[in-house]
């Protein structure tokens, strides 16, 4: 399509064309070099709309009241108004059924995208380019089927002035709504502010104007604070103070005078250019956010009481796999069959084994979790088994029952069952077989029952043939087996993410994935699972403040380096750039066993082949990593030097 430049007309539809330099003439020259345009007529499937509603939940709640009064106001001019996404694909739609139906014939709809680079000049998709409000009207439309519109769209911006999306109101081009686009820029502000008042409770929230009568208007001016620090504002705060979004992260002090004493009663403000304000200002909720001007008496009070350190979460959702495998495991287990639990790092061994336990017929008993690779060799036994009081040195007076007398009447989990000492396996096979247990300095044998649970993210198959693990034990161990499957082979990954992003964040943390952003952490490979990927998560929460929308640009570095693609034409992890290939990386990981091994060499590498840092990336003990290494010595040999 060659361009064909906007002239002031009226006449048939009553158009007003664009005058030179403005949005809508920019917007046609880029057009025009974008060649032919093919916009699609039709929506994006419903499962797929409904998914991006769930990615853009927070921005659809905060904005459902400014939508139902927009519908109201729009209906009788025979008008509708839309919201649509960040990338221009349209969420929802409210207004006159009449004319809904007329939009329908070009698209207007839920589902369907109108970026500029797919519908040509027109008010959503130039907002989203200009990143400003615009009014696009009749033959002002680059796509002549779309000149039956008249379109008025304003962005709507996130406390740190990024697009989280665009207030559309359209209507028939016969008619020229003057008042539709300071309306549609009066709700996106109001959208905007509701962000900010709805964001982390633990900020501090400054608000003012020139009047007091203004501080509860659309026009208030709002920024947000943590401790002096300015970490988010709305584009009224920017005007009154004469700077822009460069100003986030800077201090308030270098913006505002007098600030300091101020509370939620009105006061008078000055700004750095001198104009006199008024303001207000909300201490954040929080104990983690204290008061910006804290009494004296503060210094004197009691010393904070330390956090208790996060633990895994005890249930989550594993996928349709792991429920079907679940309900198979409940079965084996209740029939009196021992089960062993197999599947990479961080795949949820003991969250699904909690959850076994939890519908088993054992729930009524206890559920006793013992990491044997988190133990010293020297504790092991006394920790399974129990000891008499004095039978060692540091030894309780009054003994110890031991995890498998514990675990009496309900069922004992044996995690990394992989790293349990040659010399130990012997003796848990005949406490196994017989169900009894002899205490260390004990001649006692005491009866015990429960039901065997064991998991490990070794071969032990392998193990076997290497002669570092039992045979006895083994088959003891698996007569149920169950695969859990990595986290990057769920079908339904992008959803599983952007619903965990949403659960870990709550209502004091809301924050959106861009598509790129969820694209991104879709494509990663997640080596270390479900437990890399919920530490992964909760620090993206708190890269920006509540309410923000996350671009792939704000995610860690590592998630841009690692693919699915690369892993599935491997089937082991990828070796850093930075470091040269090894023998392990260069053939195909053949067991499970295998790709364990490269994963160790690879994080020892990244650690500079530090025992205890590595242990920490891969979530083991060091302990564990130690014993790993003792049963494999050629391993480091292929460990890249550190220079």
């Amino acid at each position: 399509m060659t361009l064909s430049r906007p002239t002031v007309t009226r006449g048939l539809h009553g158009i007003v064309a664009a005058q030179p330099s403005s949005p809508v003439l920019r917007s046609w020259e880029r057009c025009s070099t974008m060649g032919a345009l093919h916009a699609d007529p039709n929506p994006m499937p419903t499962p797929e709309l409904n998914e991006r509603r769930e990615q853009h939940a927070r921005i659809l709640a905060t904005a459902s009241p400014e939508l139902d009064t927009l519908a109201g106001l729009v209906t009788g001019a025979h008008g509708v108004v839309l919201l649509a996404d960040p990338t221009g694909v349209i969420l929802q739609e409210a207004g006159s059924t009449d004319f809904l139906r007329k939009a329908e014939r070009v698209a207007l709809r839920p589902g369907v995208s109108w970026a500029e680079s797919i519908r040509g000049t027109n008010a959503i998709g130039t907002a989203l380019h200009d990143g400003a409000a615009v009014r696009v009207h009749g033959n002002e439309h680059f796509l002549r089927c779309n000149r039956i519109l008249s379109c008025h769209a304003a962005p709507i911006l996130s406390p740190r002035g990024e697009i989280m999306g665009v207030l559309d109101i359209s209507s028939e081009a016969s008619s020229l709504q003057d008042y539709a686009l300071g309306l549609a820029q009066i709700c996106a502000r109001q959208i905007g502010n509701r962000l900010l008042d709805t964001a982390d409770g633990r900020l501090h929230r400054l608000v003012f104007q020139r009047q007091s009568s203004l501080l509860d208007s659309t026009e208030r001016a709002i920024l947000l604070l943590q401790d002096e620090q300015i970490v988010g504002a709305n584009e009224a705060a920017l005007q009154l103070l004469g700077g822009d979004w460069s100003l986030l992260h800077g201090s308030i002090t270098a913006w505002v005078e007098g600030w300091s004493g101020l509370s939620e009663s009105p006061k008078q403000i000055l700004s750095h250019a001198g104009v006199p304000l008024v303001a207000t200002l909300k201490h954040g909720r929080s104990p983690a956010a204290r008061p910006l001007a804290a009494p004296a008496a503060a210094l004197t009070a009691k010393p904070e009481q330390v956090r208790p350190a996060c633990r895994e979460p005890t249930q989550y959702d594993l996928g349709y796999e792991a429920e079907a495998n679940l309900r198979r495991a409940v079965d084996a287990l209740d029939a009196g069959l021992a089960v062993l639990l197999q599947g990479e790092t961080g795949v949820g061994k003991e969250v699904f084994a909690r959850q076994l336990h939890a519908r088993s017929g054992y729930r009524s008993g206890p559920f006793v979790a013992v990491n044997c690779g988190a133990l010293p060799e020297s504790l092991i036994e006394a920790e399974l088994f129990g000891y008499e009081g004095g039978a060692f040195t540091g030894a309780r007076r009054e003994g110890s029952l031991g995890r498998l007398r514990e675990a009496h009447g309900g069922v004992l989990f044996l995690d990394e069952i992989g790293d349990m000492p040659l010399v130990l396996q012997t003796r848990l096979l005949r406490a196994l077989q017989e169900r009894e247990v002899q205490p260390l300095g004990s001649n006692k044998r005491i009866p015990v029952d429960f039901a065997l649970l064991s998991a490990t993210n070794q071969e032990l198959a392998t193990m076997l043939e290497q002669g570092a693990f039992r045979s006895d034990l083994f088959y003891r161990l698996q007569d149920y087996r169950v695969f859990l499957s990595p986290l990057r082979q769920r079908p339904d990954l992008r959803k599983f993410l952007l619903q965990e992003f949403e659960r870990l964040g709550g209502l004091e943390r809301a924050m959106s994935l861009s598509d790129a952003a969820l694209d991104t952490l879709a494509r990663h490979a997640w080596p270390g699972n479900y437990r890399e990927m919920r530490g992964i998560l909760r620090s993206l929460l708190f890269l920006k403040p509540a309410g923000s929308l996350l671009q792939a640009a704000d995610l860690p570095p590592e998630l841009h380096g690692s693919s699915l693609a690369a892993l599935a034409k491997a089937e082991a992890l990828p070796i850093p750039a930075n470091r040269p290939p090894t023998r392990a990386s260069e053939a195909p990981a053949r067991s499970l066993r295998e790709l364990n091994s490269q994963l160790i060499v690879r994080v020892l590498g990244e650690c500079g082949n530090n025992i205890s840092h590595a242990a920490g990336v891969l979530g083991i003990h060091r302990s564990t990593l130690h014993r790993y290494l003792a049963r494999n010595q050629d391993m480091r040999a292929r460990l890249p030097k550190v220079e």
